[in-house]
């Protein structure tokens, strides 16, 4: 065997070591409330319905974000089956796609050296690992939208040929409109604020010329706005409510309860860089003038601006700094690539050491008022945690020697292992306290007594994972969800009033419902009938015993013993007065009790 194929060898086993590191534990962990549970749900309820143009959740109309992400998932779903892993799978490419974007472009741009350590700098930082391990629609517009930076990059590169501009220039269009797809008009605003600020600050304006535009525009429109057309045509409130109401007043008003302070981001983007936040000073330095296209500017520019952007937004959430990470990945592969091999290793020995002082921190931290069901569980994870961080540490310390030996590749390639294993564990080990964060307990409890036909309630609360795990719609009862709030402001038969609920309980006999514990507690004095079944300080289960049906004094409380009355711990508080929660969907009216009146029919 010769070297060369050695060294093919060695990199195909790390590749695939590296493969199956970063799809481990998708399957195993349950989703998390509310967004996973959520946007694993409105997939669902696509392949079940058939209708891939209208977003819907348990069956009221979602029509918060665009649709790429859900039909990305609901292939998955008809490929595979509804499961965690398949819910997660777009995430999971999405975060390998911009690792792959960036490390090309980095390559090209300034080196095979910073192309490989941009690629893993990426993949390794603690932020863009979580955003890639969570059904949100945040890593999908990141990686996307890193794509069409990268490829803008390559298009420009003074050594492309015509042909070659052209193909990278056209694939910058098709990302922005996947990402307009994905999330909106950040799907235009950042690239082209972007060329817009670099222009303005280099005068480089000659750039306009090179846009494609005869070919790319066209690209653009057939690309991203059928759907957008399609559902306007069904739904004439869409536009106004997706552009006015969830984009610009989602940005500048407080209506949403995201507001943070200025500096919000900035942690989160130190933090979310580890394992490589030493080396942000060296990355993130002004850069030199330069004649031509300068790569380093454009990535400096799209860096401040986006987090600028989202710092003055009254919208904020960690995530949502996603985008900024392929841009920070590329300045710190070329600083890598720049930096003496000592440089580097101190940068990781920083590292190392920040995660030693982490560990203390874990194992002495107090558990959380809303996990004290939990003690002992957390309590465990935090000892995990620790273990993790002790191996990491290790790990971190191996690739500053190999640097400072001179080995800079090895040197990366060990520290991101080191930053994507210790996220992993993170992640796995955090299914130690699904019953807090999760309605996959809920809906095990439920499995032994739930009837194909027969209703489930959810009564003031909402577990947005349940319909998921029940593969089924339920039926809301009293308070609306937040996030529901306008589609069933659209649909107001889809919430049913507690009085029909109550009426159609009485008559019903293998019902089920999930009840907030004030509302549980008030339909006791009203005597409705109910057996417990499993508890939670945010929900209470409870089944219709069978004798109370169209019993002549069915108002009466059944007051013997439940049997075999689970205790679930604590699912994590809502930002609102409803707990979020979850629930399935793909019953059609067959789930709507016959004692319901017609009106209260749900819409297909």
């Amino acid at each position: 065997m010769t070297a060369s194929t050695r060294r093919r060898a060695l990199w195909l086993l790390l590749l695939a070591l590296w493969l199956g590191l970063w799809f481990a534990g998708s399957q195993y962990r349950s989703l998390l409330e509310p967004d996973e549970g959520r946007y694993a749900e409105v997939p669902r309820e696509m392949v079940a319905s058939g209708n891939w143009v209208t977003p819907r959740y348990d069956g009221v109309l979602f029509l918060d974000k665009p649709a790429l992400q859900y039909w990305g998932t609901a292939l998955a779903y008809e490929a595979f089956g509804a499961s965690n892993w398949s819910a997660r799978l777009w995430g999971l490419l999405t975060g390998l796609l911009g690792m792959l974007a960036v490390g090309w472009a980095g390559a090209r741009a300034f080196g095979r050296v910073a192309g490989w350590s941009a690629a893993a700098v990426l993949g390794s930082s603690l932020l863009w690992v979580i955003g890639s391990h969570l059904n949100t629609l945040d890593m999908g517009v990141a990686a996307l939208l890193g794509t069409s930076l990268c490829t803008f990059i390559l298009a420009q590169l003074p050594d492309a040929s015509a042909r070659a501009r052209r193909g990278w220039m056209l694939l910058t269009w098709a990302a922005m409109a996947a990402a307009f797809l994905s999330k909106g008009l950040i799907g235009i605003v950042f690239p082209g604020g972007a060329l817009f600020f670099y222009m303005l600050w280099t005068g480089q304006w000659h750039l306009l010329k090179r846009m494609q535009w005869l070919l790319g525009l066209p690209l653009f429109l057939l690309l991203a706005l059928p759907w957008y057309i399609a559902l306007q045509l069904r739904h004439e409130q869409f536009l106004h409510y997706f552009f006015i109401g969830q984009q610009f007043t989602r940005y500048l008003s407080d209506r949403f309860d995201r507001s943070h302070p200025f500096w919000f981001f900035l942690p989160v983007g130190v933090i979310g860089m580890f394992p490589w936040l030493a080396l942000l000073p060296a990355a993130l330095r002004l850069p030199p003038r330069q004649d031509g296209f300068d790569v380093r500017k454009l990535l400096w520019i799209w860096t401040l601006m986006i987090f600028v952007f989202f710092s003055i937004s009254h919208s904020k959430l960690p995530l949502y700094l996603l985008p900024v990470f392929p841009a920070v990945a590329l300045l710190v592969g070329d600083a890598i690539a720049r930096l003496r091999a000592r440089a580097l290793g101190i940068g990781l020995l920083i590292a190392a050491a920040l995660l030693l002082v982490a560990v203390p921190l874990a194992l002495l931290r107090p558990v959380p008022g809303d996990l004290i069901a939990l003690g002992a569980a957390f309590h465990g994870y935090m000892r995990h945690l620790a273990v993790a961080m002790v191996l990491a540490c290790a790990l971190l310390g191996l690739a500053a020697w190999l640097a400072w030996r001179g080995r800079k590749l090895a040197g990366v390639g060990v520290a991101a292992f080191a930053g994507l294993g210790l996220m992993q564990a993170a992640l796995i080990g955090f299914q130690a306290l699904a019953p807090a964060y999760s309605a996959a307990p809920l809906a095990q409890a439920m499995r032994p007594w739930l009837q194909p036909h027969a209703p489930v309630y959810m009564v003031d609360t909402l577990q947005r994972g349940l319909p998921f795990y029940l593969r089924r719609q339920v039926t809301l009862v009293g308070a609306a969800p937040y996030d529901l709030l306008d589609g069933l402001r659209w649909q107001p038969q889809l919430l049913w009033p507690l009085p029909a609920f109550e009426q159609a309980w009485r008559v019903q006999p293998d019902a089920l419902a999930v009840i907030a514990p004030q509302r549980f507690a008030a339909l006791l004095l009203h005597g409705l009938p109910m057996r417990v079944i499993a508890t939670s300080p945010k929900w209470v289960l409870v089944r219709k015993p069978p004798a109370a049906v169209d019993a002549p004094g069915a108002g009466a409380m059944d007051n013997r013993a439940p049997t075999s009355t689970t205790t679930i711990p604590c699912p994590h508080a809502s930002r609102s007065a409803v707990p979020p929660s979850t629930a399935t969907a793909c019953l059609p009216a067959a789930r709507l009790p016959a004692a319901a009146a017609s009106s209260n029919t749900r819409a297909g």
